[in-house]
């Protein structure tokens, strides 16, 4: 069974907030939901975790499955200062069409960026 994943999507004057991990691939916020919790309260956890952004809302959006994890996507609205923490090394803010960012991203997060852009108008 693939590992399952509560994944974050904060948009923030317009753009997704990506975070760095330690090998320097760009991510969406998210990680591994404890069994006690579920995936709404580990999405709002890691979102917390890594940006330090408190949750205001969630709404989930859909299910991806990648190579090794199964993704519960969530749409975060989300107050604070954003600031890197926890496992996060970096943050990092893209806009559609941003090429150097979106060639760094994994490609579970550039697949979920792309459903996420095509259910908008």
């Amino acid at each position: 069974m693939k590992r399952q994943r509560a994944t974050v999507i904060v948009e923030i004057d317009g753009k997704i907030l990506l975070v760095e991990n330690r090998g320097g691939l760009l991510l969406l916020p998210g990680g591994g939901i404890n069994a006690d919790e579920s995936h709404a309260q580990a999405a709002a956890r890691e979102l917390t975790e890594e940006t330090r952004l408190l949750c205001a809302s969630l709404q989930f959006l859909f299910s991806h499955e990648s190579q090794t994890n199964c993704h519960h996507v969530f749409r975060a609205s989300a107050s604070g200062a954003p600031l890197a923490g926890d496992d996060a090394m970096a943050l990092h803010y893209f806009a559609r069409g941003d090429l150097p960012l979106s060639a760094r991203m994994s490609a579970a997060t550039r697949q979920i960026i792309e459903r996420f852009e095509d259910t908008r108008p």
